[in-house]
């Protein structure tokens, strides 16, 4: 594919998504908190020949924000359903060891006394463990740091200097919205948030549309 259909192919979807959004009647825009955009060059535009201008966002993620977002990053597999299923397993299994303690009199009586409690244990280790954990490495890591981001139809910059890195609108990515966040999951593992509280009413479609376009829902 060349070049140009690249860059046609890529307004297309953006394009798509800006009317998806504008036609749904259900997409209320989130509050905003006041946070201003401006609007930047690209300085590889001369090569994609695209649009050579993008939309800078400068945030700070509250703890809120970041427990939201480490609880998403797939540090622990067991949570939602998962969890559910495992805590209504482990129920089952310690109501069945209580009732053979209490109606048997077995010579294993110790055990199944022991297997029940251990059954609950687990039950609390699979929902205390993780959000204990969570919370803590949020409190840690909302230290208050701005987050600088500048979005253009097929990248996003992330950083300044030593620190920055770049994320590729190409449709290897997934993109998951929840609690207000728009947070996108690289193939290389790695995951960026944007909170949709910063973006100004005027850019919203806009750039979710952009987001959406060059991503693809999470799994």
């Amino acid at each position: 594919m060349t070049s140009d259909s690249q860059d046609e192919q890529l307004i297309k979807e953006i394009s798509e998504e800006l009317k998806k959004l504008e036609n749904d009647k259900d997409d209320d825009n989130p509050e905003w908190d006041g946070s201003e955009a401006e609007f930047v060059s690209d300085d590889d535009a001369e090569d994609y020949e695209i649009p050579d201008t993008g939309i800078k966002l400068s945030y700070v993620l509250t703890r809120e924000e970041m427990y939201n977002c480490l609880y998403h990053s797939r540090i622990y597999k067991t949570k939602g359903a998962r969890a559910v299923f495992q805590s209504i397993v482990f129920a089952l299994a310690s109501v069945a060891f209580f009732m053979t303690y209490f109606f048997t009199k077995s010579e294993y009586n110790n055990y199944n006394l022991f297997f029940g409690i251990l059954c609950l244990v687990m039950i609390a280790v699979i929902w205390l463990v993780p959000y204990i954990h969570l919370k803590s490495m949020a409190k840690m890591m909302a230290d208050g740091k701005k987050i600088e981001v500048e979005i253009y139809p097929d990248h996003l910059d992330i950083g300044r200097d030593d620190g920055a890195w770049s994320i590729d609108l190409d449709g290897n990515s997934e993109i998951a919205e929840f609690d207000n966040i728009f947070m996108i999951f690289t193939p290389k593992g790695q995951s960026f948030a944007i909170p949709e509280r910063i973006i100004e009413p005027e850019l919203y479609n806009e750039i979710k549309a952009i987001l959406f376009s060059g991503t693809k829902p999470e799994k």
